[in-house]
C-alpha cells in the first residue's frame, strides 16, 4: 500500500496526476475519501465577432444557427 502525506497547506501530491488535472472529491464519512478523475469537455463554441448595426451591437458568426439550437438554449436559461 502506498501512503501520501498532507503538507502544511493541505496539499497532497498524487504521483500519477498531471498539472492542472481536476478530481471530484467525495468524503464517505467512514475515513474513506474517493477521488475521481474528471476529463475536460471539448469546447463546442464558434467564434463570434461583434458589429455595430445602427444603434445596436450584434454578434455575427459564420456558423448557421438552427431554431432547435435556439429553443434548447432558451429552455436552459433561467
Amino acid at each position: 500500500m502506498k501512503t501520501l502525506t498532507v503538507d502544511a497547506h493541505k496539499r497532497v501530491r498524487i504521483p500519477d496526476s498531471e498539472p492542472g488535472q481536476v478530481y471530484a472529491y467525495v468524503n464517505d464519512g467512514n475515513g474513506t475519501l474517493t477521488l475521481t478523475k474528471i476529463e475536460p469537455i471539448p469546447a463546442q463554441s464558434t467564434p463570434v465577432r461583434f458589429e455595430k448595426r445602427g444603434k445596436f451591437t450584434v454578434g455575427v458568426s459564420d456558423a448557421p444557427v438552427s431554431m432547435e439550437a435556439l429553443n434548447k438554449a432558451l429552455s436552459e436559461f433561467p
